[in-house]
């Protein structure tokens, strides 16, 4: 079991690898063309805050969970959003 203390300093360096993590991404997308983002893409990206799970999205948008899925995957395809874990949800967040 770890102290309070190597908790915190833990987490305090996976925040610093998730920024550094974010940055490269942000790089990355820079140097690729823009890609054109249909509009049926942009409603799902345009809620992509890193706050919204795929359950709002689809409630939102009014569409099937795995049509949100499906169009999460293009976008991340694109370059256009990353996803990750948190706090035991997924959560989608635009580059």
């Amino acid at each position: 079991m770890i102290s309070e203390k190597q908790f915190k300093k833990l987490m305090n360096s996976l925040k610093s690898i998730e920024t550094k993590l974010d940055v490269l991404v942000s790089l990355q997308k820079a140097s690729m063309p823009k890609t054109k983002i249909p509009p049926e893409e942009e409603t799902i990206l345009k809620l992509c805050d890193g706050k919204h799970t795929i359950e709002d999205m689809a409630r939102e948008t009014g569409k099937k969970s795995s049509y949100v899925r499906k169009i999460l995957t293009e976008l991340r395809k694109k370059g256009a959003i990353v996803s990750r874990r948190s706090e035991g949800k997924v959560i989608h967040r635009k580059v």
